[in-house]
C-alpha cells in the first residue's frame, strides 16, 4: 500500500510468483500508477499453474489550494501578505508563518509554499511599489484681510490642512 500526493506516481511491487498480471494491464512484478483519487489495484500472481490475487490501496492526498493576497504600496511603506489553505507555510523570504510583513523598495514577487499532510503547493504574489509623487504648490504673500489661491500639482488627489480636498485652496 502507498500514500501519495495528487499528481505524483508510485511504483507497486509484487513478489512470490513467477508471472504477474495487474488490473492496470502491466504484466511484470511492478506497476507504475498515477491515480487521481484513492484507488484499489489488484495483481494476480501465477506459479506452476496456480494463481492468487492480492489487492493494494493507493491513497491520494489532495494538494493544498493556497491563496495569498497581493498588494500595492507607496515607496517606503509596508505590505502585509497573508496565505491560507495549508497547515504550514514557507516563504521565499525565509519566513515560516502564514502572514509576513514586507517592505520592498521595488515591485517584488513573493512565493509561499503551503503544506498539508506532506503535500505541498506553491503560490506567488506581487507587491507593487508605487513611487512617491513629487508635489509642488505655489506660495503667496497677502495683506491682512486679503485672499490668495494656493494651487498644488503632481498628485491625483489632495488634502489641504486646513482647507479643501481639491488641488486649489482659497486662503483668507
Amino acid at each position: 500500500s502507498s500514500t501519495l500526493c495528487a499528481g505524483f506516481s508510485t511504483l507497486l511491487t509484487a513478489s512470490g510468483a513467477t508471472t504477474y498480471s495487474w488490473n492496470t494491464g502491466a504484466s511484470t512484478n511492478t506497476a507504475s500508477v498515477n491515480p487521481t483519487t484513492t484507488t484499489v489495484y489488484t495483481v494476480t500472481g501465477t506459479s506452476l499453474g496456480c494463481s492468487a490475487n492480492k489487492t493494494t490501496t493507493v491513497t491520494v492526498i489532495a494538494q493544498p489550494t493556497i491563496s495569498v493576497n497581493s498588494s500595492t504600496i507607496c515607496s517606503g511603506t509596508n505590505a502585509l501578505l497573508t496565505a491560507s489553505g495549508a497547515t504550514t507555510y514557507s516563504w521565499n523570504t525565509g519566513a515560516s508563518t502564514s502572514t509576513i510583513n514586507v517592505s520592498p523598495t521595488t515591485s517584488t514577487v513573493y512565493t509561499v509554499t503551503g503544506t498539508i499532510n506532506g503535500c505541498a503547493s506553491n503560490k506567488t504574489t506581487t507587491v507593487t511599489v508605487s513611487s512617491t509623487p513629487t508635489i509642488s504648490a505655489n506660495s503667496s504673500t497677502i495683506c491682512s484681510g486679503g485672499t490668495a489661491t494656493l494651487t498644488a500639482n503632481g498628485g491625483t488627489s489632495y488634502t489641504w490642512t486646513p482647507g479643501s480636498t481639491t488641488n486649489a485652496n482659497l486662503v483668507v
